[in-house]
């Protein structure tokens, strides 16, 4: 059986390593389609609510000020970065096989792919990703969140 997603070049790594700019470049330079997974976080979010996951439905629960009071700890779970790995190889498997997809975010990890996929994982040093970071001018709280999850990526 040809796996469905042999079409997909795939760039996983924590926040703030470069996955967006490299797949801009690709893109642009090859006339290929990008799948930027920022752009779908929130539509992933609310899957992930009407499929009655916890961490979601936590989420939608509890106003910003709520959420901005939570430790990054109790924040990692809502991020939903198990749950949207799945969700995207839904959506990419719905998208035509030509042109090539160039796929990145933060949920492609190797667990998720499928035998035989082609990607590159891009893993800055600590004090790139920091720079980077504090470059996006986020709020502090965004920033450590952004961390956090780049120490747990970078460990699997």
């Amino acid at each position: 059986m040809v796996d469905s997603l042999a079409h997909v070049l795939w760039i996983g790594g924590p926040p703030g390593s470069g996955k967006t700019t490299v797949a801009r470049r690709l893109t642009r330079r090859h006339g290929l389609r990008w799948y930027h997974s920022d752009v779908h976080s929130w539509e992933h979010r609310e899957r992930a609510a009407q499929a009655g996951v916890p961490a979601a439905l936590r989420w939608e629960s509890m106003t910003r000020q709520e959420r901005r009071a939570l430790p990054v700890e109790d924040l990692l779970p809502m991020a939903l970065q198990h749950e949207r790995g799945p969700m995207t190889l839904d959506d990419l498997r719905a998208l035509p096989s030509s042109p090539l997809i160039v796929a990145e975010g933060t949920q492609i990890t190797p667990r998720m792919l499928p035998p035989g996929a082609l990607a590159v994982f891009l893993i800055p040093s600590p004090r790139v990703e920091r720079a980077r970071l504090d470059h996006r001018r986020h709020p502090h709280r965004g920033r450590d969140l952004h961390l956090r999850l780049g120490e747990l990526i970078t460990r699997r």
